[in-house]
């Protein structure tokens, strides 16, 4: 359980925190033309700033802990084969590469769904 709950932990961060920094870049750019209105760029940057990580650290917390509860395990013999087991057995279902895909694009297999 520790295990799972490190992964999706950092899982989840990672990918928050990407965009916590992207949204740090526009505020940036959105806070200079602030100094028009009579405002004090650093300060508003300050604000704003604080408030985005405050959402930032509730919108990771509920998103490890609904990820957490939708969890579920397998037993150990119900566990997915590895990617070095599966390369052996061929999957008879599954077009090959230059087939078209089944999903009805037009594409080839590789080019859509296989890539």
């Amino acid at each position: 359980m520790r295990q799972i709950n490190k992964l999706i932990s950092l899982r989840v961060i990672d990918m928050f925190w990407l965009e916590h920094l992207e949204n740090m870049e526009y505020l940036r750019d959105s806070v200079r033309l602030r100094a028009y209105g009579q405002q004090d760029p650093l300060i508003e940057y300050k604000n704003e700033g604080h408030k985005m990580f405050q959402r930032l650290l509730d919108t990771v917390e509920s998103n490890i802990a609904n990820t957490i509860l939708k969890v579920s395990l397998a037993p150990a013999s119900a566990r997915p084969m590895n990617q070095a087991q599966q390369s052996i057995i061929p999957d008879k279902n599954k077009p090959s590469r230059n087939d078209p895909c089944p999903c009805g694009s037009g594409k080839k297999y590789k080019r859509c769904h296989g890539a």
